[in-house]
C-alpha cells in the first residue's frame, strides 16, 4: 500500500508539471548560481519484447530524474550531479520487471557539438523487487553518449508539408557491472539504440506523424544470450507535443531480434506509448 501511494503521488506530480509547462530556473546557493532540471519520462509497451516469454505481457516504466550542474569547466564541459527514481511493473509480475530503483550519480558531461554529448562518471544504485522482497545495491561505473539532430534536406522541403523535418536520435551507454544481480557482478554491458525518422505535421494541428527506422544492440563480456542482440525495427509514431518542449509518442513497430550469442531470432509487432518532459 505504501508503494502504491508513493507511485500515485509521483503520478500527480507528473501531471501537474505537464499542466504547468514551467521551465526550470537556476538556483542560488552560497552566492553561486547552479543550473538545475527535472526530467520525467517512461513508457507503456505491449508486448515488452519479441521473445516468446514476452507474449501476452505488458510493461510500464516510469522515471524521475532531477539533476544539477555543480561546476562548469568550460562552455562545453560540466560536472553534473543527478538522481533517478524508477518504477517498473508488468502484467506477469516477473521479478526483473517489477521493482523500484533509486540511484545517485556524478558525471562529467562534454558537448562534442550541439547534437552530441558524452558523459563519464559513477553512480550508487539500489533496487527493491516487489515480487520477491529482495534488496540489492552496488556502485556502477558509467559512460554515455546522447544524440539528437534535426535537419531539412531539399527533398523534404520540396515534397512534404511546411514544418516537416528529418530527426536523428539515439543513445549508447556502457555500465560496469551491467546489473545488480550477483551473477552479473563482473559483467559489463554495452548497449545503444538509434532512430532516424521523417516527421511531418498532421494537418493544421500541432501533432506530427513520424515513420522511422531504428536499430538497437547489446553486448556483454560473458556472452549471455539476452545481453547480446541486434534488433532492427520499422515503425511509425504519432507525436503529441508538450508546452515548452517534450512530447508523448503513440506508436507501433515491427521488430526483428537476432541473438547472435545463441544464433536464435524472433519477430513481433509492438505497440507503445512513451513520454518525455524536462523542466
Amino acid at each position: 500500500m505504501v508503494i502504491r501511494m508513493k507511485l500515485f503521488a509521483i503520478l500527480i506530480l507528473f501531471l501537474s508539471c505537464l499542466a504547468n509547462g514551467a521551465v526550470a530556473k537556476p538556483i542560488t546557493l552560497f552566492g553561486r548560481s547552479f543550473d538545475k532540471s527535472v526530467a520525467i519520462y517512461g513508457s507503456f509497451i505491449i508486448p515488452p519484447g519479441p521473445t516468446e516469454s514476452a507474449g501476452e505481457n505488458a510493461k510500464l516504466e516510469f522515471y524521475l530524474k532531477p539533476s544539477i550542474t555543480l561546476h562548469k569547466f568550460s562552455d562545453k564541459t560540466s560536472l553534473v550531479g543527478y538522481s533517478i527514481f524508477a518504477a517498473l511493473q508488468d502484467r506477469k509480475r516477473l521479478s526483473f520487471n517489477n521493482k523500484i530503483t533509486f540511484l545517485l550519480g556524478l558525471e562529467v558531461q562534454h558537448k562534442l557539438s550541439k547534437s552530441v554529448r558524452l558523459s563519464f562518471g559513477a553512480q550508487v544504485k539500489t533496487e527493491y523487487e516487489l515480487t520477491t522482497g529482495i534488496n540489492r545495491g552496488r556502485a556502477i561505473l558509467t559512460a554515455d553518449l546522447n544524440l539528437y539532430k534535426t535537419w531539412k534536406p531539399k527533398w523534404v522541403e520540396a515534397r512534404l508539408p511546411n514544418g516537416s523535418k528529418m530527426v536523428l536520435s539515439g543513445w549508447a551507454n556502457y555500465r560496469y557491472p551491467g546489473s545488480l544481480h550477483a551473477s552479473e557482478k563482473n559483467n559489463g554491458l554495452l548497449q545503444g539504440s538509434f532512430k532516424i525518422a521523417v516527421s511531418r505535421p498532421l494537418g493544421k494541428t500541432k501533432l506530427a506523424l513520424a515513420p522511422f527506422v531504428s536499430l538497437k544492440a547489446k553486448a556483454d563480456h560473458k556472452g549471455r544470450s539476452f545481453n547480446n542482440i541486434v534488433e532492427p525495427a520499422l515503425g511509425i509514431d504519432l507525436k503529441i507535443p508538450f508546452k515548452n518542449g517534450g512530447d508523448i509518442s503513440v506508436g507501433a513497430k515491427s521488430v526483428y531480434q537476432w541473438r547472435h550469442a545463441s544464433g536464435t531470432d524472433e519477430t513481433a509487432i509492438l505497440g507503445y506509448v512513451s513520454w518525455y518532459k524536462r523542466f
